[in-house]
């Protein structure tokens, strides 16, 4: 497993990393078979500690993200979402074959009354689609008028098909949309939770 720790807003802890790194590697070890890329973040906002675990495994993304007023408490529940999911997902991420369609880009926007670069919920908005897609090297373009701020990104949006995307949407399942290229098709679509319990799908 490929493990990448980060430390914002706080001093580097190598008795951190090294209990997060040691944990997550025997969840990972119990579920998946197979290359993992694993990325964990760990940060201080005022008094909340948070620790947030994102691993991507072939074609899908597992995250778990966690605050408490310890560091280590974060850990311990995030961890807790990541095994979770793998639990519920361990045949599917095991056999699951990824696609080999070549991935699209596409644009997210978010607009705001106030101005972005002193508004970090603006960043959060725009952050909940990291959940779904790789983002590009592609910087923020911001625009403003008068009354309001329109910033937007450019992300990549992975290529499956419509079945293992539902199988993501269904792991994010603090998430109401997953963005993807269409295997079949290699043009962005959308699956969304319906309010029946169903999944809808738009297709572009």
């Amino acid at each position: 497993m490929n493990t990448q720790v980060a430390f914002r807003q706080m001093d580097t802890s190598p008795a951190l990393r090294d209990y997060a790194t040691h944990k997550l590697e025997k969840i990972v070890d119990k579920y998946v078979h197979g290359s993992v890329d694993a990325s964990v973040v760990m940060s201080v906002q005022k008094y909340w500690h948070i620790a947030d675990f994102t691993l991507n495994i072939k074609n899908l993304t597992v995250k778990g993200q966690e605050r408490s007023e310890d560091m280590y408490s974060s850990i311990d529940l995030a961890l807790d979402k990541i095994e979770k999911q793998l639990r519920r997902h361990k045949d599917r991420i095991r056999d699951h074959k990824p696609s080999n369609g070549e991935a699209r880009r596409f644009k997210m926007g978010v607009i705001s009354p106030v101005d972005v670069d002193d508004d970090p919920e603006v960043d959060d908005s725009l952050a909940v689609l990291n959940t779904y897609v790789e983002e590009t090297e592609t910087p923020p373009v911001i625009e403003a008028n008068e009354t309001r701020v329109f910033r937007q990104k450019e992300f990549t949006a992975k290529s499956m098909t419509v079945e293992d995307a539902i199988v993501q949407l269904d792991i994010l399942e603090d998430r109401e949309f997953y963005v993807f290229t269409n295997a079949e098709t290699n043009a962005i679509n959308v699956v969304f939770k319906r309010r029946d319990g169903r999944v809808g799908l738009i297709e572009t």
